[in-house]
């Protein structure tokens, strides 16, 4: 009997020493995952961010301007400035 007791006491922690390594490797598993899908984030971001600055550029959307919009650029002969207008 006195085995039994020891026995059964062996396998329960076993177990539970077996699960925590379980929950642990699991774990891992899901960190990596999450810092995979941080990776792509990052690089999603840094070429929007990129992406952003391109587009924002003065060349960019003067470009735009005139080949979406039909706008062309202003001489400077062409403005009139009035003053004294409240």
């Amino acid at each position: 009997m006195k085995y039994v007791g020891w026995l059964l006491i062996f396998f329960v922690f076993a177990f539970i020493m077996i699960s925590i390594h379980i929950g642990i490797a699991r774990s891992g598993r899901v960190i990596s995952q999450l810092q995979n899908e941080v990776a792509i984030k990052e690089a999603r971001n840094q070429y929007e961010e990129l992406e952003i600055s391109r587009l924002s550029s003065p060349q960019e959307v003067t470009q735009f301007a005139e080949q979406n919009l039909g706008m062309v650029e202003v001489k400077p002969h062409q403005v009139i400035v009035l003053e004294g207008t409240k």
